[in-house]
């Protein structure tokens, strides 16, 4: 043995080929480089990034960073920073349209997550995943023309970082102890500084938008690599990287060391989401000049070589480095197949040579010691003045200035110090208490502006002391006149600048000093100075220093700021000057000259506004001199004051300009958009974590791997939230290929194109043969076994969270600690409830299969009729989202029974619900909803949201639209043996055995994952609370202005706010919630393959004789007609009225309630597992789904008929199911007055002749008369004489407005008036206009109708009825009925004839029309006539009951009294009806 040994240690290659193996693959296991993944059961601990993840990417001295990335159209963007000695340097190379520009820039290093060099900025925003790149500055051609360059956006990982070497096969090494392996010691050392070493590697996506000079601005996407490397492993090299079009991306470096030993290695980021170690086939065919492929070999597995082809070069550039090396790049196109990109070759080389080392100017801060932060008076030259804390920030900038006079002056003066106030302050009691009050931080704004009144009252009439007043007089210097001017600490900084609030008074006699003083002091308080803390979230009270200078006078005064601050150009000086004093400027008095100094070319350009500028040639150079100076001495773009007197420059304020690092417009609102409609806490928080839940479910099956960067199953664009189906359902694309169920339950259609499947082969290849087995085991263990386990563990989770909500007597800090912990349980409970939907969605698709008769095949039209039958006949009581609407149709019926009807209805809001806690059974009725459904509401499963609990306006509203209509009777459930012998498919044997049970499973399934729904509803409202909780703390902190503008933060920038109290990160919050209304209202593709994109929906021409036709997916069978109700928001459905047809985008939880009301349901979006599929099939409603732009192509009052019985094809396509939605509306419009822009002139969309009525019974004269409707021949008529346009006052008969060929509505009022008119335009059709027995009434008051037997023609007669005053509203009472024995009568649409003889009814609607044949006569009027229970007035009379359109079926109990020999021309005797009774 020890001769074995022996010969191990002594034999070169043993040691080459034995020990080192060995040696290396234990070190690998015992020393792990960080791998950012997790198993699927671990990714709690990825959800956010951690403080190993914030240390590693924060920038670091003796490092380079490199960013590079090509876009589409052969540009690209080349960025390396270099850290060395406290300085960046950054090299930047920007490719486009053919021309290479280039620029190199210097700053010190200052921030550890920010580099600011030059115009460059490079911001981390969070670890590893997203970097903010902005550049505003000047690049040079290749013919060295400069040119101004603006290039912003986000950089953000489509890949996740690694260490490089992390990887790396021992044959990468082999170099490093191939020659001599018995050194085994160093060796090691050397291989395990690369294996371990901070050099990092992430793909990722540059989304930038670029404009050059006056050029248009260009958007482009750049992908590519980012990598980190420190100095010490930065050596002589090759490099070589690219990102193909197809995902897949390639790395690879070969480094030199000493003694000629090479270090090469190289990772493929495979578009799968996976990374490998390769090896460079042939290292000559990354040379340019010839044909060679570079093919990669994989180290590892069963791959292909992956093989590029060079083409042509596009551009080559290099640079010498600050650590004296040469650079030089190579950018070429490459090619793999039919996939293209852009290779960068970088070689790094040793400098021929030396140079030397660079050195900046600069100017430190000094802070003062304790001694002399007591000193009350101290001169601009001492080095104390310096600090801002004592001087506050015009008097420190002064006394820096003070300190580096270059070719400039700085008047002499003194800073009365913050220590001077203090005292003050101490020795004036009653000004300490009144200050004191400032400290409450969540008061009104009157509080803080008579409080801060109060302390500049004090202020004023108190007495400086004596003692002061001595310190003043002893370093004053001597002058004439002095300047008196406020300097608070915290003023003229980068972030805040307070300028032009507080007070400066100029001209001072030394003896007004005191009182200029304390006028000084007083400002600190005004109203102005606390709203701007306020809104920043600033300490209302900061100590007050103020400056006290020898004034300039009879000079040329001005400011000037060393970058343009309008186009933030700092390649341009722009000065402000005038003869006299500056405050004329800054206070907008006076108009100054202006000047503007190219630094570039030295140009000048003047614009003055007298006959001569007030500054001369050599002024203006020599302003120019001084401003680049101070410039470069403070690191940043300066706001100069000045004035000048002959040749002298007096500089009497410096200052940072502020917002010159701000967002641009294009990166606030792609801010959020990923790689692959929300606000920064949900883009930050709920979306990764569902992504990574999402990713759990793709992956667990075939790798079981999560990675903490990237975002796979979500992306996020223009704020909306997207499912990624590439990622997540094709990744198994053979099997959704064969079986297209799948597309059915998702979406209710098909949804995958050839070419998507295509791109999913290339992009995943095949899935594991093991696959359909695992996949197969974990269903079976999860239906059988742990369904239950997990719906016991996600309640259990909701009650863990709703403990964990913090109280109010917890500090800020606690909260934050109850968020983390709420957080992870948050996720658990997400995964809880995508493995109940997961068990839902594959009973669903086992129930397809069944009823096809195969696992594989297309889906035939009776397929999917039998689909919807299976799942709208849930025999299960527990399926909670369909709870809501049964509970409040409950509530209803318990408010009828304690006779509360009439006093809810009239009161408004909570005092509605206040009324029902007289109830005996109401009041338990809402309790119980409120305890089973008060934390679900609109967006429920977002943080801004407002559960239904704090916010019961839908709730009341839908109550009271339920109360004003009669009950409908409920849906009859059917078992699965009758719901299986109506399926059209007839199953029989073992495969109805099967079905049967499945279809049990099924409902099974749906009832557990909506139990798991409503269990993470409850817990994101308690996080929802949690996050409330922060922003209030943070309110009372006097941290946030706003205690609801936590929710435009993420919880990182949360934290640093509440260490730093900075008004950055209140001014980035503000502007993300302005912006937000940018994003409302955009529509989108149900599916987009690429980047989702805003669409401009086009609706296709109709023809009104034939109608319209729809079609979709059915849900629930059935058919009914009636008239729309077109809701794309909450808002809008709130005026749904029962009966009507709700024709929408999509439904959540906050749509339930309308689902009692309404007859059916149309969505556009939405699959067979969605709430409103799943509640439309509870209460058995006809209902479709994928329906294309519903609500663009419909009109609310549109009558329509939904039909989801018919089967039919189309162009010789098979459909799923052919839905009739047809429009019935003809030419003829209706135009509510709320739809109409304020203030504007709205095009009426018709063609003449046509004419016009209009009904406003509820609206004011003084408002109609301020709305116009102007023809094209200028004829004027207001809405108030439109409505007064009749034959006479005591009729409401209409008399037309005829329009012959276009016309306008002109509105004088603004949008809030608009939106609260109730009135409406009605337009005729053109053979309407022309007919002589069209008649058209207003329902305004009560009058009689009478036509008499001479019209033997036919007459129509249409009614409009406007008034909301009556409940419901918009209805109409007919009585006293009259027929002449030879007349006839007809409800249009649908001919429905009248008896002879009929009991007065009501019909609620805008406009209805009767067709008339001789004689009739009748009263109407604007009421509500309730016939139920009623009893008949006379033997002969018939047709009690008269259902408008928009109500839907019910029971109505009528006592017959009549006599058995009556009959009326042969026909039934009975009521009339327009539509069915209910069962």
């Amino acid at each position: 043995m020890l001769i074995l040994l022996l010969l191990i240690f002594i034999s070169a290659p043993l040691c080459r080929y034995i020990l080192y193996p060995v040696v290396y693959a234990f070190l690998k296991w015992r020393r792990p480089v960080r791998k950012f993944t997790a198993p699927t059961a671990k990714i709690r601990d990825i959800l956010n990034p951690d403080k190993d993840e914030w240390n590693m990417e924060e920038i670091k001295n003796e490092e380079i960073i490199t960013i590079s990335g090509s876009g589409e159209d052969d540009s690209f963007v080349y960025i390396q920073i270099i850290t060395k000695n406290g300085i960046h340097s950054s090299h930047i190379r920007i490719f486009e349209n053919g021309t290479l520009y280039s620029g190199s820039f210097d700053a010190y290093f200052a921030e550890n997550r920010t580099i600011i060099c030059g115009p460059l900025i490079i911001e981390l925003r969070n670890p590893f995943r997203k970097w903010r790149i902005n550049f505003r500055g000047y690049l040079k051609d290749n013919d060295g023309n400069s040119h101004f360059i603006i290039l912003s956006g986000w950089w953000r990982c489509v890949t996740n970082a690694r260490f490089f070497y992390s990887n790396a096969p021992l044959k990468s090494f082999t170099d490093v102890y191939h020659e001599k392996p018995l050194e085994l010691a160093e060796n090691l050392k050397t291989i395990e500084k690369y294996r371990t070493g901070n050099v990092f590697h992430q793909m990722g996506e540059y989304h930038a938008e670029i404009k050059i000079g006056n050029g248009e601005v260009v958007e482009h996407r750049y992908r590519g690599l980012r990598h980190r490397n420190p100095l010490n492993l930065e050596t002589t090299s090759t490099q070589f990287h690219t990102y193909l079009s197809d995902g897949n991306a390639i790395s690879h470096r070969v480094n030199s060391l000493e003694h000629q030993k090479l270090v090469s290695h190289a990772i493929i980021f495979r578009a799968d989401h996976s990374v490998r170690a390769v090896t460079l086939h042939n290292s000559h065919s990354l040379e340019s000049d010839n044909m060679m492929p570079v093919r990669f070999n994989y180290s590892s597995g069963k791959f292909l070589p992956f093989e590029m082809r060079k083409g042509q070069k596009l551009s080559h550039f290099n640079y010498i480095r600050e650590d004296r090396k040469v650079v030089d790049v190579t950018a070429l196109k490459v090619n793999s197949a039919i996939f293209t990109g852009i290779g960068f070759v970088v070689r790094i080389r040793e400098a021929l040579h030396t140079t030397p080392a660079k050195t900046l100017d600069c100017f430190p801060e000094y802070h003062a010691t304790d001694s002399e932060k007591v000193r009350q008076v101290l001169p601009f030259g001492h080095r104390a003045c310096q600090d801002k804390l004592l001087t506050g920030g015009k008097g420190a900038n002064l006394a820096r200035l003070q300190a580096i006079t270059n070719d400039f002056h700085v008047p002499p003066g003194i800073v009365v110090t913050t220590a001077a106030f203090n005292e003050h302050v101490r020795m004036n009691r009653n000004i300490a208490e009144a200050i004191k009050l400032l400290d409450q931080n969540d008061q009104s704004a009157n509080y803080y502006e008579e409080t801060g009144k109060r302390i500049g009252e004090l202020l004023i009439e108190s007495e400086v002391s004596e003692e002061l007043h001595n310190k003043i007089r002893e370093w004053l210097p001597f002058s004439e006149y002095y300047a008196v001017r406020s300097s608070a600490v915290g003023e003229d900084g980068a972030d805040l600048s307070s300028a032009g609030q507080l007070e400066s008074y100029l001209d001072v006699f030394s003896h007004e000093i005191s009182d200029k003083l304390k006028l000084c002091w007083a400002s600190n308080f005004r109203r102005e100075v606390l709203n701007y803390r306020k809104n920043y979230g600033q300490q209302l009270n900061p100590s007050m220093a103020v400056v006290i200078q020898e004034m300039n006078r009879n000079g040329v005064a001005g400011v000037m700021f060393t970058a343009n601050p309008v186009k933030l150009d700092c390649g341009e000086i722009v000065i402000n000057a005038l003869k006299g004093s500056g405050e004329q400027i800054v206070s907008g008095v006076t108009t100054p000259d202006e000047i503007h100094v190219n630094r570039i070319n030295k140009s000048v350009v003047i614009n003055k506004i007298g006959t001569e500028c007030c500054l001369n040639d050599f002024q203006i150079e020599k302003l120019s001199r001084v401003g680049e100076y101070l410039e470069r001495i403070f690191g940043k773009p300066q706001d100069i004051e000045f004035v000048v007197r002959g040749d002298q420059v007096n500089i009497v304020q410096s200052r940072d300009i502020t917002g010159l690092d701000k967002e641009t417009p294009f990166e606030m609102y792609t801010e959020y958009n990923s790689p692959t409609p929300v606000n920064a806490m949900e883009a930050h928080n709920l979306t990764g974590m569902f992504d990574k839940v999402i990713c759990c479910m793709t992956t667990q099956e075939i790798n079981d791997v999560v990675p903490a960067h990237t975002t796979i199953g979500f992306s996020v664009a223009h704020r909306k939230i997207f499912f990624n189906l590439g990622e997540v359902v094709l990744r198994i694309w053979e099997m959704v290929e064969k079986d297209r169920i799948t597309d059915i339950v998702i979406a209710g259609e098909t949804l995958f194109s050839p070419e998507m499947f295509r791109q999913a082969a290339h992009q995943y290849g095949s899935v594991p043969s093991f696959f359909p087995l695992k996949r197969m085991y974990r269903m079976i263990k999860l239906i059988y076994f742990t369904s239950n386990s997990v719906k016991a563990k996600i309640a259990e989770i909701d009650k863990e969270a709703k403990l964990l909500v913090p109280t109010e007597d917890m500090s800020v800090e606690e909260v934050f600690k109850k968020y983390e912990e709420l957080e992870k349980l948050w996720c658990d409970a997400i995964r809880c409830h995508t493995d109940l939907s997961m068990f839902s969605s594959f009973t669903y698709v086992l129930c397809g299969m069944l009823i096809r008769g195969s696992d594989t095949g297309p889906l035939s039209n009776d397929n999917i009729s039998d689909f919807a039958n299976v799942f709208s006949n849930n025999s299960r009581g527990d399926v909670v989202s369909a709870d809501v609407p049964n509970s409040l149709k409950k509530l209803a019926k318990t408010i009828r029974e304690d006779g509360l009807v009439k006093e809810f209805c009239d009161a408004e809001g909570n005092d509605s619900l206040k009324i029902l806690e007289n109830g005996r059974r109401s009041s338990q009725e809402l309790q119980r909803f409120f305890d089973l459904h008060g934390h679900r509401g609109p967006k429920e499963l977002y943080l801004d949201a407002a559960t239904w609990e704090e916010d019961t306006d839908l709730l009341v509203h839908t109550i009271k639209s339920m109360l004003s209509f009669p009950e409908a009777s409920d849906k009859t459930i059917e078992n699965e043996d009758d719901i299986i012998d109506k399926l059209k498919c007839k199953p029989t044997g073992i495969r109805r055995r099967f079905l049967k049970y499945f279809i049990g499973q099924t409902h099974r399934g749906v009832a557990f994952r909506e139990t798991a729904k409503n269990h993470l509803v409850s817990t994101t409202n308690s996080v929802r609370k949690t996050c409330r909780m922060i922003g209030k703390k943070l309110y009372q902190k006097g941290y946030l202005p706003d205690p609801n503008l936590w929710m435009h933060f993420s919880i990182d920038e949360l934290k640093e706010l509440n260490e730093t109290r900075s008004a950055k990160l209140i001014s980035r919050a503000v502007r993300r919630k302005q912006i937000a209304s940018k994003f409302e209202g955009l529509q989108f593709p149900l599916v987009a393959h690429g980047y989702m994109s805003p669409i401009k929906v086009e609706i296709a021409e109709t023809d009104a004789s034939v109608g319209l036709t729809l079609r979709g997916t059915t849900v629930c069978e059935g058919k009914v007609r009636a008239n729309a109700r077109v809701a794309k928001t909450l808002e809008e459905a709130k005026e749904t009225i029962p009966g009507e047809i709700l024709i929408t985008r999509y439904t959540d939880i906050c749509w339930s309630p309308f689902f009692p009301m309404i007859s059916g349901i149309v969505t556009e979006i939405g699959g067979l597992l969605s709430h409103g599929a799943v509640v439309a099939r509870e209460y058995g409603l006809p209902s479709l789904i994928a329906v294309t732009n519903a609500t663009q192509h419909f009109k609310t009052g549109d009558f329509v008929e939904l039909d989801s019985i018919n089967v039919k094809h189309e162009h010789g396509h098979k459909l799923i199911l052919s839905i009739l939605i047809t429009s019935f509306a003809d030419s003829q419009k209706l135009i509510n007055l709320k739809t109409i822009q304020g203030n504007s002139i709205t095009e009426i969309d018709a063609d003449g002749p046509y004419s016009l009525y209009f009904s406003a019974s509820s609206d004011s004269k003084s408002r109609l008369s301020q709305i116009f409707v102007n023809c094209s021949n200028n004829q004027l008529i207001s809405l108030y004489q439109l409505k007064m346009n009749k034959m006479n006052s005591n009729s409401g008969f209409l008399q037309p407005f005829r329009v012959m060929k276009s016309a306008s509505i002109i509105s004088n009022l603004t949008d809030i008036d608009m939106r609260f008119l109730t009135g409406f335009l009605y337009m005729t059709t053109r053979r309407q206009m022309n007919d002589n027995n069209f008649y058209v009434y207003d329902v305004d008051q009560q009058q009689t109708i009478h036509f008499d037997e001479t019209k033997p023609e036919n007459c129509t007669l249409v009614f409009l009825n406007s008034n909301v005053s009556v409940v419901p509203y918009q209805s109409s009472t007919v009585n006293n009925w009259v027929q002449s024995e030879n007349s006839s009568v007809f409800i249009y649409p649908d001919n429905m004839k009248f008896f002879s003889y009929i009991e007065p009814f009501s019909i609620s609607t805008p406009i209805f029309y009767m067709k008339v044949h001789k004689g009739i006569q009748f009263e109407i009027f604007p009421n509500y006539l309730n016939i139920n229970g009623t009893t008949t007035s006379f033997p002969t009379k018939t047709g009690f009951y008269m259902k408008p359109y928009n109500r839907p079926d019910g029971n109505i109990l009528i006592n017959m009294d009549r006599v058995n020999s009556f009959s009326s021309s042969g026909s039934l005797v009975g009521a009339n009806a327009i539509g069915f009774f209910g069962r």
